[in-house]
């Protein structure tokens, strides 16, 4: 597929890095940090030739350099650590600085001025680095090893804390999955669209494949720290418009340390769910250790660490399920939250409101239920609870989380002399879970999920010092993922069991009944549910094989210093592999609508949808499993970064950086297109289904984009005073990835078995009966007659393909702020930040909506659509989408001192949008009106417009005299993290859906007043008012906007109280405990938000409530 310059190049890089890998047996002391600074005399004139040596106060590897003419020098390839910087000169007094403690990814600044002497004295300083940031112009923050050691970490996931960052809104903390990783949307960046860095190379998942997400969730044990870049990145970071996570692991010093530790929990230590009427069991040991030291010391030293999980967790899901009159067709309890029946009709009687009839008595006759729906309906759990007067809410369950976690992280460090530095980890995650679902059938579901992961990576750097001017770093990263993914019942044949015929054994058939089953938006693990939500089987997924998911990276970079430039120039290449098999539904997956049942015209007072699913009506149905779609892709970039220091108070950062993303191909050519122009041989009418290398049809997926080359500029101005002062600021392009969902087994038409059905007219039109089975399906010839029928015709074909002119999404960047170091020890920072997103890419956008000139001009709706030989014809993963965000913060930091750290910030921000992102914080959707793209901008899921965080350490110093007093009081420590901020937005739908225009998403109701209420006025029952809303007419779209309505504020206190027992000077115990949700304070997730359901405007689930576990530790 490549051509064999790009192949031979590949291949050399491959062999280069197999070999150095081979040769380095050790992971060096190679990072991203520098630390440099100017040295002069005592009338301020430059030091030129200046010897300095910087010196790793924990392992003693060192560095050599000297400064140039302009008195400048500078040592980079720095890992996180603490430092001694000594500088001397004929005729100067040798100086020594430290201990300068340095964080990754961090420019520290470190200035001399010698006095005239002798260079056989010494002369120590004892002083830390300015807090102020004086030589960059990014947004970021760093969250170091105290705050990881110290703060409440669920489930030991040290990423987690990325929410320590102003402008990161934290969507889910990770806890529980096989992965661990946390999912979090950055400064107006998309959530899951982070690029993240290990130790300088890739850990996030395969380039141009899957979804941009972090893979290697490191334990607390195993990471240093990290740093959260949120705008304005240097042009060495690139490939996302959702910022960058800088992360270092731990590495051995000259010294043997090590621990034994475990984490316990028990939900006896943790409160009650607010919907629950019991605690949900828990159980979690979490236990492992780290050993780290010299193998030669000042040269070579290790690290490693081993975490193992074994985790049962619990959450209590309230759902609305049939009642015992329903599960006999008897309705007669149906009714509207104001109390008014709901009368449902039958279809058969006529298919207007004048001649059809109602069911009489509200009750289907035993000889008009399906079969298939009957047998069907006893895989939902009886009601347990009292619900709502619309039958809302009648269910609670408790799921059943297992989860098996074995982590182990090493790190070997070398220094083959002080110009020779190498670095080689190694990470393996294997993981495993079973949720049972809430309904206690997990074959039927729609949470009940299974699965078995392995992650591996492995890094090798090397960084050669040419000379005090010149440096080379080389770094190769090469990241294997597994992910096998399943529902239980797979192989059982129950879809025979209920009677469905046509569709495989692989698992209970999909039904999506509106208003019934498990709300939606609900998360699950490794399940969302759809906003149309699931009531019996997953409607996203049977089955999904992935393995090997694959991604190598190379990086490339040279360092020059030249008077008072920093020079840095880069080139970067991955490739992604990404081998599949999908299963998104060849046991059925069936749509039901209530509007079969009403009368029409009174779609908001008439209808129900388990009425519809009880004689059998199927408004929409599809089934699809894949061939294996092996899919190759790739990236290149070149980047160039000068770091001028103008005078001694001004810093300029400027940067390019030029990328470019080779799109997917599939091996074997197992890839569909679509030619919308074409004139199809069947039906006569535009629309062709293309495939890949097959009559000049491309191999990739869309044409590769060759215009992102993306400037930066940044300034960093150090006033004046007696008091450090920095003006910072800066502005930049930067672009992100053209694929932000999961796409491996998409555009397969020909290479999988398919086939789709939806009815045009929800009223009066069904596509079959549940009765009768899915139609047969057959794999068809390769043809320009694939897929389609004649117009008139019933039609079995979806079409999704990339829109061939697809390019990569653009971020404009920019921001300016001021850091004031008030205090000794205490930073003020007060700054802006913006981010303005074009080309975002969004969820499919469907091309197959009747235009609306054409609405209502036959009464059979399918023969308007663009490609009316087809069922949907979409756009994958499109970049149309459009943000804006602007946000300002106050932040305010002090370092540890008198055993005292906090850091507090408030975010003011506001985040708009016209497109969702595959995770948010809250359920918004995307699209409705795909010729009326205005309707969709909104404010984005991820909009938070006031958001507080608040972190503090304490830790109670020695006492000078008692030692009862010191035994009591003495060695504990408390840690605080309080966070605030305002509740998801949601947007409103309905499931009546009378346009006849097949839409792009779920119709939005119409709006007939302010849907808020006061807050002395919402209730759990009652978030918003619910009166103000219906169903928009026949032939219409409802005005109700996207992202109206918002949740309950988020607000949680966790805290950790720990003391530590000295046993020796080198042995230590410390017992210690986590309390989450503190306070018990009730977190509600957002209320039903869909027009003619049961739970329509009633909050039925919240987060967890206090959770607490205690843990241990060994170390020396």
């Amino acid at each position: 597929m490549e051509d064999f310059s790009v192949r031979f190049a590949f291949g050399a890089l491959r062999s280069i890095g197999i070999l150095m890998l081979a040769v380095w047996s050790a992971n060096a002391q190679s990072g991203s940090s520098v630390i440099s600074g100017t040295v002069q005399d005592t009338s301020g004139g430059v030091v030129a030739n200046a010897r300095v040596k910087i010196s790793n106060a924990d392992s003693g590897i060192a560095q050599d350099t000297t400064t140039n003419e302009a008195g400048i020098y500078r040592a980079g390839s720095l890992i996180p650590g603490s430092y001694r910087v000594e500088v001397e000169a004929a005729g100067f007094d040798k100086l020594a600085r430290g201990p300068i403690t340095i964080e990754v990814g961090q420019v520290v600044p470190v200035n001399f001025v010698l006095q005239v002497g002798q260079a056989s004295q010494t002369v120590n300083v004892v002083e830390e680095a300015p807090l102020t940031e004086s030589q960059s112009s990014n947004i970021g923050q760093v969250v170091n090893r105290q705050m990881l050691s110290a703060l409440p970490l669920p489930n030991r996931a040290a990423s987690s804390l990325a929410s320590l960052a102003p402008g990161v809104v934290m969507i889910d903390t990770g806890a529980g999955t096989a992965e661990n990783y946390p999912i979090f949307s950055v400064a107006g960046g998309r959530a899951r669209n982070q690029n993240f860095m290990l130790d300088g190379g890739n850990v996030s998942n395969a380039v141009g494949l899957t979804r941009p997400q972090q893979l290697t969730s490191l334990p607390v044990d195993a990471m240093q720290e990290f740093k959260v870049i949120a705008n304005t990145y240097s042009a060495e970071y690139g490939h996302s418009t959702g910022g960058i996570v800088a992360m270092s692991t731990r590495s051995g010093t000259n010294a043997y340390h090590g621990s034994l530790f475990e984490s316990l929990q028990n939900d006896a230590l943790n409160a009650r769910n607010f919907f629950s009427v019991k605690r949900a069991p828990v159980r979690l040991n979490q236990y492992g250790g780290t050993l780290g030291g010299p193998i030669r010391k000042n040269k070579t030293h290790f690290f490693v660490t081993w975490e193992q999980t074994r985790q049962l967790t619990s959450f209590d899901t309230t759902s609305t399920v049939p009642t015992l009159l329903n599960r006999q067709g008897d309705f007669s309890d149906l009714h509207t939250p104001a109390g008014q029946l709901i009368r449902i009709y039958d279809p058969l009687t006529g298919s207007t409101a004048a001649t059809r009839q109602a069911f009489a008595n509200n009750v289907i006759p035993a000889n008009r239920v399906d079969p298939v729906a009957a047998a069907a309906m006893s895989y939902f759990p009886l009601p347990n609870r009292v619900g709502t007067i619309t039958n809302a809410n009648n269910f609670i369950g408790s799921s059943r989380n297992e989860l098996s976690r074995n982590i182990v992280v090493g790190r070997l460090d070398h220094q083959f002399r002080s110009s020779d530095l190498a670095t080689a980890r190694y990470y393996i995650n294997d993981a495993n879970t079973n949720n049972s679902g809430t309904y206690g059938i997990p074959v039927a579901d729609p949470l009940a999920d299974i699965t078995d992961v392995r992650i591996q990576t492995i890094l090798g750097s090397y960084t050669h010092i040419f000379s005090p001017t010149l440096t080379n770093d080389f770094r190769y990263t090469y990241l294997r993922r597994k992910f096998l993914d399943s529902r239980p019942g797979l192989g059982e044949n129950l879809a025979s069991k209920i009677g469905l015929k046509g569709v495989t054994d692989a698992a209970f058939p999909a039904f999506t009944i509106p208003g019934y089953g498990v709300p939606a938006g609900f998360v699950a693990g490794n399940v969302t549910v759809p906003n149309t939500g699931a009531a019996l089987g997953n409607p996203t997924a049977v089955y999904r094989f992935q393995t090997p998911i694959v991604d190598q990276q190379f990086i490339e970079s040279l360092s020059w210093y030249h008077g008072r430039h920093a020079v840095k120039f880069g080139v970067e290449y991955r490739r992604g592999v990404n081998d599949e098999i999908r299963d998104r539904g060849s046991a059925g997956n069936f749509t039901i609508s209530p509007l079969i049942t009403d009368l029409p015209g009174s779609s908001s007072t008439t209808g129900n949808a388990l009425a519809s699913f009880l004689i059998g009506q199927v408004n929409a149905a599809s089934i699809q499993v894949s061939d294996k779609i092996p899919s190759r892709a790739s990236y290149g970039a070149l980047y160039l970064q000068d770091d001028w220091r103008v005078t001694d108070r001004l810093t300029i950062n400027a940067g390019v950086r030029y990328e470019v993303e080779f799109p997917r191909y599939v091996i074997g050519n197992k890839q569909n297109s679509f030619d919308p122009a074409a004139i199809n041989p069947v039906s006569g009418t535009p629309g062709v289904v293309t495939f890949a290398g097959v009559n000049g049809t491309p191999e990739r997926a869309f044409r590769t984009d060759w215009n992102n080359i993306g400037p930066r500029l940044g300034f960093a101005y150090r006033v004046s005073g007696k008091r450090e002062t920095v003006i910072r600021g800066g502005a930049g392009f930067f672009y992100g990835p053209t694929v932000s969902n999961s796409i491996g087994d998409v555009a397969s038409l020909g290479f999988s078995t398919s086939a789709s059905y939806s009815a045009g007219v929800a009223e009066t039109q069904s596509v079959f009966q549940l009765r009768d089975g899915f139609p047969p399906v057959t794999r068809q010839a390769l043809t320009p007659a694939f897929g389609a029928v004649p117009v008139g015709q019933k039609v079995n074909t979806s079409v999704a393909f990339f829109n061939p002119r697809q390019v990569a999404p653009i971020s404009y960047q920019y921001n300016l702020g001021i850091q004031r170091e008030v205090a000794t020890d205490l930073l003020v920072e007060v700054g802006y930040i913006a981010n303005v997103s074009h080309h975002l890419t969004a969820n499919d956008l469907s091309l197959n909506q009747v235009p609306p000139q054409l609405l209502g001009t036959n009464s059979n709706p399918q023969v308007l659509r663009p490609f009316p030989q087809f069922n949907n014809v979409t756009w994958i993963n499109p970049s149309i989408g459009n943000s804006t965000y602007h946000g300002g913060f106050v932040r305010t930091e002090k370092r540890m001192s008198h055993g005292l750290s906090f850091l507090a910030h408030y975010t003011f921000s506001k985040f708009l949008d016209d497109v969702e992102a595959a995770n948010e914080f809250g359920a918004t959707g995307s699209y409705m009106d795909a010729y009326n793209r205005r309707l969709d901008k909104g404010r984005s899921g991820s909009d938070v417009p006031h958001r507080l965080v608040i972190e503090a350490l304490y830790e109670i110093p020695r006492f000078r005299s008692g030692h009862v007093l010191n035994a009591v009081l003495s060695g504990w420590k408390l840690g605080v993290l309080e966070t605030a901020e305002s509740g998801p937005t949601f947007t409103v739908i309905t499931t009546a859906n009378t346009t006849q225009a097949f839409p792009a998403g779920p119709l939005r109701p119409s709006l007939l007043g302010d849907a808020a209420l006061p807050s002395d006025q919402r209730t759990i029952s009652r978030w918003f008012d619910t009166s103000v809303f219906q169903n928009p007419g026949p032939l219409h779209f409802g005005n109700s906007p996207r992202s109206g309505l918002r949740g309950a504020p988020v607000v949680t206190t966790d805290a950790t109280i720990e003391k530590t027992f000295a046993f020796t000077e080198r042995w230590h115990f410390d017992i210690r405990g986590e309390f989450y949700n503190v306070l018990n304070h009730a977190i509600f997730n957002v209320p039903g938000f869909t027009l003619g359901a049961a739970d329509f405007g009633v909050v039925s689930s919240a987060r967890a409530a206090r959770t607490a576990q205690v843990a241990a530790r060994l170390s020396f």
